[in-house]
């Protein structure tokens, strides 16, 4: 029978091992500790903000806005060029219980332009070419605003004779009617 006898080197070193090994595993508790500290209330944290988002609800807090343009076309008839500029207002009703928000105000030509004015609030004047992006107004539920068009007959000169339709257009948050515009048409004469 052959005994295990381990010289005095081996068993230094195995003890040397043992106590590394001890070491290495009172230092995967510590981490496994610090993790769980660190990461339980991270967790408690982001669960409480993914419910927060998930129950709110910004239907709760506002309802929907509803538009109504009162007309949508103006048929100016016959106008002459000596006559001058003209001018019409289209009403612009929210009929919704939610804020309506007005933006990028656009004309058809640059012989045409158009200011919304809602109560003593008055627009730039905006054209074809004017950057609407940095303007928007609101018209609150129940409330009407004006959307004041000129169209001046002259601006082309004798080549503008006959029918002319120009359109402005402008877009909404009225989830029905995100794009909407209006009318305005004349028969020029010199």
């Amino acid at each position: 029978m052959e005994e295990n006898i381990l010289t005095k080197k081996e068993r230094k070193l195995l003890k040397r091992q043992e106590k590394e090994n001890e070491r290495l595993r009172l230092a995967q508790r510590k981490k496994t500790k610090k993790i769980i500290a660190i990461g339980l209330p991270l967790i408690s944290i982001i669960g409480g903000i993914v419910f927060g988002l998930m129950s709110y609800s910004p239907a709760k807090t506002q309802g929907a806005p509803k538009m109504e343009i009162n007309p949508l076309e103006y048929d100016a008839g016959d106008i002459s060029m000596a006559n001058g500029p003209i001018n019409y207002t289209y009403e612009i009703k929210n009929t919704g219980d939610g804020d309506l928000k007005i933006k990028d105000i656009k004309t058809s030509c640059d012989c045409t332009s158009a200011v919304l004015r809602v109560g003593e609030i008055k627009s730039p004047t905006f054209s074809m070419h004017t950057d609407s992006s940095f303007w928007s107004s609101k018209i609150t539920a129940g409330e009407t605003g004006f959307l004041e068009v000129v169209f001046d007959p002259a601006f082309h000169g004798p080549e503008g004779t006959g029918q002319a339709i120009r359109v402005v257009s402008f877009s909404t948050n009225d989830p029905r009617n995100e794009k909407a515009e209006v009318r305005l048409t004349a028969n020029v004469a010199p």
